[in-house]
């Protein structure tokens, strides 16, 4: 018989027969090898969803911290709790970015959010130093101050890591980004 002409061995056997095989093979033969098959297939579903976990992130353009990040500005946004200004309006004087800097994405927002009471900055108000909350100025009658909007969606919101999801992708792997 030419080599090219034999027909192969399972041709025949149903999968009925075909599992038995595996499993004789790999519990009779050899049960360290058994053992190990065992252990491979059944972390391989844990090795894939990490794969896929991951290509989520490089297509939401965020990281596992920053995930937790946003589910909390999420949550926020929905209790109608956060308003945004730009940071030139509100500090005067913001720069954009430097564009000598050799980054693909930009390294700062003109955007700043706060997470109040539900109610607008109003006139008078302080920003926190150590979180993204104000504190509102004493004068329950001062006038709300016209430069903060409510957000209503994170699609309001800068992502300044987000390239989309080739952009990102390129970026994770460290290739020139377009």
């Amino acid at each position: 018989m030419s080599p090219g002409t034999a027909e192969h061995w399972s041709k025949n056997e149903t999968w009925s027969n075909i599992f038995s095989l595996w499993a004789a093979v790999i519990v009779i033969d050899d049960i360290r090898i058994g053992v190990v098959f065992l252990l491979a297939l059944m972390t391989a579903p844990l090795a894939l969803g990490f794969l896929l976990y991951h290509a989520y992130l490089v297509w939401a353009g965020t990281t596992t911290n920053e995930t937790a990040k946003w589910a909390d500005w999420k949550d926020d946004i929905a209790d109608g709790l956060v308003f945004k200004a730009r940071k030139s309006e509100i500090y005067g004087g913001f720069r954009p970015r430097d564009e000598s800097l050799d980054t693909p994405w930009p390294v700062d927002s003109d955007q700043i959010l706060v997470l109040t009471d539900g109610q607008p900055p109003r006139i008078g108000y302080m920003l926190s130093s150590c979180d993204n909350s104000i504190l509102q100025p004493t004068d329950p009658n001062a006038a709300f101050d016209p430069r903060w909007t409510k957000v209503r969606s994170l699609k309001d919101v800068d992502n300044i890591y987000d390239l989309g999801f080739w952009g990102n992708l390129r970026d994770a792997l460290r290739l020139p980004v377009r």
